[in-house]
């Protein structure tokens, strides 16, 4: 719930204590993770590695009596909620010479005007004028002097509906945190209490690029000691030590099998094209109980059937498999609405397009992924990650080769959202679809999120690549209804 979301931010921000500088000055900073660092290190300027979301809401209760939307009165409600999120004021600050991974600081110039916008489409603006501005304002990276993400509202849509597009810089959280992100600034009813009057907000003083240095260098300097501690464990207690190693070299054994390339595993440009589609999880529930499989399972299935199908139409071979990345949360219950941060992993699911028949496709990838969920593969990805962190002055390019040695045509993720409407300044939110960065070579992601009983999908291409990304998005909603139909 939103409100146990501002008591537990408000608890992790009085447990903090302040590092000094070597003058005894206190300073104010998180490290980010290795994970976190990572979406820092691989971004470039025809990749910008964020993600976000285009919502739609009911437009009456934005506007005031010209029919204008009310944008002072949205960026005040956002001013009063932002406190819940203290990492939204905060901008990155690179440690010297790369010596180590960026730190989180206050922006003390921090400007909500810059951050919530609006913007508009010619009346009556349809939806592929919508999916258009989706496109453009997510090709263009976000500014790293900032705070990593802006809200932009959009006026102009058919139907009086206003529009929400978020973009959030994949640094900031995995898909999981950035839904608690959203929470803290939403109301499960349409009219709750007044908010109160938010605790004054004065920016805490960053580290001088020598002092962040220096501390950078100190942690490096026992690093060998941290090393021979965990040797010592490992001869106490050597089974976790080896289980680890192995997961590694399983999984540094199947990153040397490469998948057959698909067509969109080209290099992409500074550009996207960006899609969406939606079923009913009433449906999607169906099919997971006649065949004994996950919702995941399912999702994979059907984005299975329509890649199919989009290949086959132009003309390219399906006699093999594609290797989808599936991210996998590494967060517990009792951590959502903790932090945010990135603590998700990955498996790697072959996606049957040779299989002709959806049941048949279904009941393979259930196979798989069951077995992945017991292979170590989760944790051998994220001690590789950890390891190439470790080697700090090749942590950039190792992290980089890293990352664009994974071999897979494409992502697919699923993130569970709110089963409940939500609310924003007193307007529902009535459908809202991810948005999930591409890079080079893996020009194609499927984002899910599910929200108040229906399946979400935001799929994101590069806009020279895929010309007709939109076939995707409508085989996939045809692929639900063939294995619900399916006997």
């Amino acid at each position: 719930r939103p409100g146990e979301l501002v008591r537990r931010g408000r608890r992790r921000e009085a447990g903090r204590r302040p590092h000094r500088e070597h003058d005894g000055r206190p300073v104010h900073y998180d490290r980010l993770t290795a994970t976190d660092s990572t979406f820092l290190r691989i971004e470039t300027p025809h990749e910008p590695q964020h993600v976000g979301s285009l919502s739609l809401r009911d437009g009456a209760p934005l506007r005031d009596e010209t029919g204008r939307v009310r944008v002072e009165e949205l960026r005040d409600h956002v001013g009063r909620r932002i406190h819940r999120v203290p990492r939204l004021r905060q901008k990155v600050m690179e440690v010297p010479c790369q010596q180590g991974r960026p730190v989180w600081v206050d922006h003390g110039e921090f400007d909500l005007d810059y951050h919530v916008r609006l913007t508009a489409l010619p009346r009556p603006g349809d939806d592929q004028q919508l999916r258009a501005l989706m496109g453009r304002l997510q090709s263009q990276p976000l500014d790293r002097s900032r705070p990593l993400w802006e809200m932009w509202f959009v006026d102009g849509l058919a139907g009086d509906a206003v529009g929400f597009i978020l973009k959030v810089h994949h640094s900031l959280g995995d898909g999981i945190a950035n839904v608690d992100l959203a929470l803290a600034l939403v109301d499960l009813e349409p009219d709750p209490a007044p908010d109160p009057d938010p605790p004054a907000w004065r920016p805490r003083p960053a580290p001088s690029p020598q002092g962040l240095l220096a501390d950078a260098i100190r942690h490096q300097l026992t690093q060998p000691w941290r090393i021979g501690r965990s040797a010592l464990r490992s001869v106490r207690d050597p089974l976790p030590a080896v289980e680890s190693t192995v997961n590694v070299v399983r999984t540094l054994a199947n990153f040397a099998i490469k998948p057959d390339p698909a067509p969109w595993n080209q290099a992409v440009s500074a550009h996207r094209r960006w899609v969406h589609a939606d079923v009913p999880l009433e449906l999607v529930r169906r099919v997971r109980e006649r065949r004994a499989a996950t919702i995941n399972d399912v999702v994979l299935a059907a984005c299975t059937g329509a890649l199919r199908e989009f290949m086959a139409e132009h003309g390219h071979a399906t006699n093999s498999v594609l290797k989808a990345m599936v991210p996998v949360s590494r967060r517990g219950d009792h951590e959502r609405g903790e932090t945010l941060g990135n603590k998700v992993s990955m498996i790697l699911v072959d996606l049957p397009i040779d299989e002709a028949d959806p049941v048949r496709r279904l009941e393979r990838i259930h196979a798989d992924t069951s077995e992945l969920k017991g292979s170590g593969y989760v944790d051998g990805a994220e001690s590789i990650i950890e390891i190439a962190d470790g080697i700090v002055p090749l942590a950039v390019p190792l992290t980089r080769f890293v990352s664009r040695s994974i071999p897979m045509n494409l992502v697919i993720t699923n993130i569970p959202g709110p089963p409940v409407p939500l609310y924003l300044a007193g307007a529902r939110l009535e459908r809202t679809y991810p948005y999930v960065e591409v890079i080079d070579h893996e020009g194609l992601t499927i984002a899910v999120v599910s929200y108040d009983d229906r399946l979400f999908f935001g799929i994101t291409a590069d806009r020279d690549v895929m010309r007709d990304l939109d076939r995707v998005a409508e085989a996939i909603e045809q692929e639900f209804v063939a294995l619900a139909d399916a006997p």
